[in-house]
């Protein structure tokens, strides 16, 4: 789940100061989940710009897939069309996505942050850095390159303190956890796996994934 936050209200009216006519468009699923950009969070916003002519609302199941965007923006293409931008509750990809739909002025309302777990609502938690390099089989299903702040990929690194990590003491070094992890799952062996150091000449942006049929 992409999780977002609110950009500051006033960021968002100067950027649509000289707008009069604005369609809004949220995101009834990981906006929605961070209560960024659900239903209740475009009405909300709908109201607070009262000096706006509001044509349409409308929260879009996955605004970030351009498929399901170009639908479901066609049961209002008139006011879109009427509209000077459309204001997007959604995360950068659905910015970029309904602006590519429909060749409108998209304004973003939300901030994005990163690809989270969800513990509950208003917990979210950074588990995955998306690296195409995915360890986690031989890591007990943790991923060290996104939870240890050097990005070790074969630690721990010399700079432990006990069971800690140097630069959030109050946290457990994660190859501490995921050496305790593995002896709870008797695979402790899997700790001595080396695993070649990133590629970084894969991780250039932006990227694409094209499968063949």
């Amino acid at each position: 789940m992409i999780v977002t936050t609110k950009k500051d209200f006033n960021e968002i009216l100067t950027h649509i100061a000289n707008m009069r006519k604005i369609v809004i468009v949220g995101c009834a699923e990981c906006a929605a989940v961070c209560q960024t950009g659900g239903s209740q969070q475009v009405d909300e916003m709908a109201d607070a710009l009262s000096g706006k002519e509001i044509l349409a609302t409308i929260s879009i199941q996955s605004p970030c897939d351009k498929r399901i965007s170009a639908r479901d923006m066609k049961r209002i293409a008139e006011e879109t069309g009427e509209a000077d931008a459309i204001l997007a509750l959604t995360c950068g990809s659905g910015v970029q996505a309904l602006s590519e739909v429909t060749g409108k002025r998209v304004i973003a309302a939300l901030n994005t942050h990163f690809l989270g777990m969800v513990e509950r609502v208003g917990r979210f938690y950074e588990r995955c850095s998306h690296c195409g390099e995915c360890i986690l089989n031989d890591t007990a299903g943790i991923c060290p390159v996104t939870r240890c702040p050097r990005r070790i990929k074969n630690g721990p690194c010399e700079f432990i303190m006990g069971n800690k990590c140097d630069i959030n003491p109050e946290t457990e070094c994660v190859w501490h956890t995921i050496y305790n992890r593995l002896k709870e799952l008797g695979s402790e062996k899997q700790f001595l796996s080396y695993h070649a150091p990133t590629r970084w000449e894969h991780h250039h942006s932006p990227q694409e994934a094209v499968w063949q049929k």
